[in-house]
């Protein structure tokens, strides 16, 4: 069994649904909060690959927040953080909370960006990263090393004509923007100030067509 291998058995075990790898070397333009381009290229030049993980919605049960789940990947992350230092390899964390820019909210590094280029998923019409077995991932994770790893390849964007998102979402916080790798701009598709998150309205994860028949009913309500 190879390093990747290892590393992804070792992830799942800790019951994190989706696990890849992504090859930053692709990614010198991957949008980011840091506040200057040559902090993101210190950055690059310490860390190869990134191991990037994904939850989806009804993990925990239909009761769970949006909270616990992120408690959830939090954990995996730490797991994965001490499996890399045991090994002397760099490990720097991604988390799925962090806003090193609130006005805008990116993170350290774009997540979804991460998901995408490492396989978990496309960029749906809601943005969120749609897995084609798991639907709309509810959250991500990842942590950069210099570990020498095997990356993996990104999934064509699925959504097709497909527009069921847009449609049912509860305040129009959406606008249907048809791209293939992701939109020109994030503000052509989603209004944050409108988005209620998928915290307190689940509604375009749940009414995904790639989330299972087993998700949904994991998520009705008692």
């Amino acid at each position: 069994m190879s390093e990747t291998e290892q590393l992804k058995s070792f992830i799942k075990k800790l019951g994190i649904d989706l696990v890849g790898i992504a090859d930053l070397k692709a990614l010198k333009e991957i949008p980011t909060g840091l506040p200057s381009p040559s902090a993101l290229e210190s950055i690059l030049k310490n860390y190869r690959y990134a191991i990037v993980m994904g939850v989806q919605i009804g993990k925990l049960g239909p009761k769970a927040s949006g909270k616990d789940v992120s408690m959830f990947m939090e954990k995996g992350i730490v797991g994965v953080v001490s499996f890399m230092e045991e090994k002397r390899f760099y490990a720097l964390p991604i988390h799925t909370e962090d806003e090193f820019d609130p006005v805008n909210r990116i993170g350290l590094l774009s997540l979804k960006a991460l998901a995408n280029a490492a396989g978990l998923g496309w960029q749906g019409r809601s943005l969120l990263i749609v897995s084609p077995d798991h639907g709309p991932l509810h959250r991500l994770g990842a942590v950069l090393t210099n570990m020498e790893l095997q990356p993996d390849q990104p999934i064509e964007n699925q959504c097709g004509d497909c527009s069921i998102c847009v449609e049912k979402c509860p305040t129009h916080a959406l606008t249907l923007v048809k791209f293939d790798d992701h939109p020109q701009h994030r503000e052509d598709v989603l209004d944050l100030q409108h988005c209620l998150g998928d915290d307190s309205c689940p509604v375009c994860i749940k009414v995904c067509p790639f989330i299972s028949g087993r998700q949904l009913q994991n998520n009705k309500k008692p």
